[in-house]
């Protein structure tokens, strides 16, 4: 009897620890299935070009399968698709949820790469841990962002009202945005599924400011008669948006100040060229200005050039190594900028700010407010000078526009700003960000910290026409964003789903 008792222990007991090995596989074959499922849905859309502006192909693919699934769709004219879900039983209660998710990628190519944004789909090279393309970014910002929205559709059985947003544009102009009815951002919480760093929820982003400061210059015949030209080559330079902090140098910044130095020592030169930059918003890499002095300062320019490129190397040897800073003597022009209006461009070269302005209170080792001179002109016979601005707050933003309207005014230079984009301010007490940390920690033992960034995003624009939004972003973990180098990692795929699926069964009432 007891050697049959014995007997039954153990087959209790095995039953016991297969059922427990059981439920530990399922639970693995689940995260794998969804993971599987979610990249499936992101390869199909990688073969669909939607480089922004061209996103009617998308739209339409998006819009058949909310209808081929059940669901109710409306494509408005500026081809966003809004997918409107009733709540389930129990949930009729619950505050409206909206997902949302640009479908627009910034497309990038490797050199020498054979590739057309507007008719070439993205090729995609699955390895075990990361998806990366072929010669390409993957856009998997946004693919992944909706092919997260499409999963929780089709899986969400506990919920209550439910609407999906896909825009177009959200990767430049911001046009869908822009475009889409206020009606459709009527609820309690937003959702953004555009994030990309690990284990992160996006809690705020920079308001952007463009300016331009012009002045109508009077040409003279030069009196001076040594023609020199001054120029910077090389350097870093980047997105000022991003790269404002990573100490490169501004290449018209730095010669600007070389002038008005020149200028302080006594040195009267007359202007006959200043040119430099690209873009407002990108941190200049060259830059050039051609002077004509009196023999008598050839020496002073000469010592002060030369302590100029000694300093310059000693500040920026260790980032700018393929920078160059010249002068030489150069032919002499027909005309140069008058006196008044040489110093009316100096005055505004040296006093306008340039660079990181303020650091974060909140988000360690961030920018929270920036200031970037990107481009200077005298090639259309007036100067105009193109500045960027970026900013965390709305007080730090408003600063940087009173600063450059000061500094406008005293060198007597035309003002103006234009494409403003809202900040999305950080809340603290925002209690969806608080609700998503605690459903992060319970699921995968990880605190996901509260993140900014210090450019641009389309929440900014949701937030302006809701305020009473509680707004957050999640995503999965991407690498060399908007580069060829772009890379999936594919652990981090499943994370946001996951964390939707449980924060819409949570919400009741």
């Amino acid at each position: 009897m007891k050697r049959f008792l014995a007997i039954i222990l153990i087959v209790s007991m095995s039953f016991s620890l297969l059922a427990g090995c059981s439920k530990d596989e399922k639970n693995q074959i689940d995260d794998k299935t969804v993971q599987t499922e979610i990249l499936n849905e992101f390869t199909k859309m990688a073969q669909i070009p939607r480089e922004s502006g061209h996103e009617r192909a998308i739209s339409s693919y998006l819009k058949t399968w909310a209808k081929e699934n059940g669901f109710n769709v409306i494509r408005d004219k500026s081809n966003n698709i809004i997918i409107e879900v009733p709540a389930t039983a129990g949930y009729e209660s619950a505050p409206t949820t909206i997902l949302q998710s640009n479908m627009d990628m910034y497309c990038i190519a490797a050199e020498n790469t054979d590739y057309n944004p507007l008719v070439n789909p993205i090729n995609v090279i699955k390895n075990e841990k990361t998806y990366i393309g072929s010669g390409t970014n993957l856009g998997a910002k946004s693919g992944i962002g909706m092919a997260t929205a499409l999963y929780v559709l089709k899986h969400s059985d506990k919920h209550g009202p439910l609407r999906v947003i896909f825009t177009v544009d959200g990767e430049s102009g911001f046009k869908g945005a822009d475009d889409l009815n206020t009606k459709y951002l009527e609820g309690k919480y937003l959702i953004n599924l555009n994030w990309n760093a690990k284990d992160a929820i996006g809690s705020s982003s920079a308001g952007t400011v463009s300016y331009e400061m012009t002045r109508h210059i009077n040409w003279v015949a030069p009196k001076n008669t040594i023609p020199y030209e001054i120029s910077i080559s090389g350097l870093n330079g980047g997105d000022s948006r991003k790269n404002i902090n990573d100490g490169n140098a501004n290449a018209v910044k730095i010669i600007g100040e070389t002038l008005a130095k020149a200028q302080g020592q006594g040195i009267l030169f007359e202007l006959g060229a200043f040119n430099g930059g690209i873009a407002k918003d990108t941190i200049p890499t060259a830059a050039n200005a051609l002077i004509i002095i009196n023999d008598s300062d050839q020496k002073k320019l000469n010592n002060i050039l030369d302590s100029t490129i000694d300093n310059f190397k000693s500040t920026y040897g260790d980032v700018e190594k393929n920078g160059t800073f010249t002068y030489y003597e150069t032919a002499m022009p027909d005309k140069v900028v008058s006196f008044e209006d040489n110093g009316s461009i100096m005055s505004f070269i040296y006093g306008i700010i340039n660079g990181v302005q303020t650091t974060s209170d909140t988000f360690t080792d961030m920018v929270e407010s920036s200031s970037n001179l990107g481009m200077v002109s005298t090639t259309t016979g007036n100067f105009i000078a193109d500045i960027f601005a970026a900013g965390n707050t709305v007080t730090s933003l408003q600063d940087i526009t009173s600063e450059h309207q000061a500094v406008s005014s005293m060198s007597a230079l035309e003002y103006k700003s234009e494409n403003n984009m809202p900040v999305w301010t950080y809340n603290p007490d925002n209690t969806l960000n608080t609700q998503l940390q605690t459903i992060w920690k319970d699921s995968y033992g990880i605190d996901a910290k509260l993140d900014a960034v210090h450019y641009e995003l389309e929440c900014s624009k949701f937030i302006e026409k809701n305020p009473n939004l509680q707004m957050a972003s999640i995503g999965p973990y991407i690498k060399n964003i908007d580069t060829p180098e772009e890379t999936l990692q594919l652990d981090s795929v499943t994370k946001p789903a996951t964390v939707i699926l449980k924060f819409l069964e949570q919400i009741k009432d």
